[in-house]
């Protein structure tokens, strides 16, 4: 005779909060698990029980029943973070995240101190995404950018950046409808940049980037081959500067800064001024790329250029010259 469903779901109850007889397989506590669960909060405290399990399965399979619950699991989901079982842990974020949003700041912070590199990427991304910024996600952020994985570094400078700017060719403006021509090129130095390493990253912090910044410690470098080349076994941030005189100004209707190629991603300032970016991942490794610096440049005076460049692997840097063409 078939025991009642109340009965049976009693007895699976005390079989996972009691010790497990020995004939008592994974297989049974996890049948026991699926028999009890409901969207009844009253299958919490079994699951919650369940996440302590000798067996990943069962452990797994709870954290996903505890999902399913949703926000009145919340408590148990936030025990889950702490769990020995990465996908326990995993489950527990995503659902965490999904049902508190941007209150879910606490459990992040939980989850950058995870072992695993996957759980804290996806905790700073998660992070990057909350607006409006407390302070306290602020500060998480930071501490992702020292974190010892470039994936969880990358995710986490990139939300603390705060310079961007679009440049569009005035080849390319649809409003303009007249034949644009390079009416000069006037080429920067090849030779003598300097060159510095950030290991933080955060020479922006440091304002590596104004024309007053002593570099004289820095050592030289060329911008027509990459670092590697020159002596610097190295993939991350640097920063490149240097300064050129221009004399009269050409009769133009605008200026453009041409790199012919940066690997992988460039950030540009002249003369202080941030004048725009080449950020389109790996594949930006090989393309040139301009942008408009018409009303930073100084005429008949000393400018000073500084490109703070990203490299994830292989080669890196500005490995093709950089020029100034005039347009008419």
């Amino acid at each position: 005779m078939r025991r009642p469903l109340q009965l049976l779901a009693l007895v699976s109850l005390t079989a996972l909060t009691a010790p497990a007889c020995p004939a008592d397989s994974p297989a049974q506590r996890r049948a026991a698990l699926l028999e009890l669960a409901s969207t009844d909060a009253a299958a919490i405290g079994a699951l919650t029980a369940a996440l302590a399990d000798e067996n990943n399965v069962v452990r797994r399979t709870a954290a996903r029943l505890l999902a399913n619950i949703g926000k009145p699991a919340q408590d148990a989901l936030a025990q889950a973070l702490r769990n020995s079982d990465f996908v326990v842990r995993l489950v527990a974020l995503r659902k965490l995240t999904d049902i508190l949003g941007a209150d879910a700041t606490a459990h992040l912070a939980t989850a950058l101190a995870d072992d695993s590199p996957v759980i804290r990427q996806i905790a700073v991304a998660e992070l990057a995404n909350i607006k409006p910024r407390t302070d306290q996600i602020r500060e998480l952020l930071q501490k992702a950018s020292q974190d010892a994985s470039p994936a969880v570094r990358e995710i986490a400078a990139k939300a603390l950046w705060p310079f961007h700017k679009e440049s569009t060719s005035i080849r390319d403006r649809k409003d303009w409808d007249h034949d644009i021509q390079v009416v000069q090129t006037i080429p920067l130095p090849v030779e003598g940049w300097r060159f510095a390493l950030d290991l933080g990253p955060d020479g922006h912090l440091k304002k590596w980037y104004e024309p007053q910044f002593d570099d004289s410690s820095w050592p030289q470098i060329a911008v027509d081959k990459a670092w590697e080349e020159q002596g610097h076994q190295y993939d991350g941030v640097a920063w490149y500067r240097t300064t050129f005189a221009l004399g009269e100004k050409p009769d133009c209707l605008a200026l453009e800064l041409r790199f012919g190629a940066v690997d992988e991603c460039a950030w540009v300032w002249l003369n202080g001024i941030y004048v725009g970016q080449h950020d389109i991942g790996p594949e930006g490794w090989d393309k040139p790329f301009t942008l408009d610096v018409t009303n930073e440049v100084k005429w008949q005076a000393e400018n000073q250029i500084t490109v703070r460049v990203f490299d994830r692997k292989f080669a890196g840097g500005i490995w093709k010259p950089v020029v100034i063409e005039a347009l008419k």
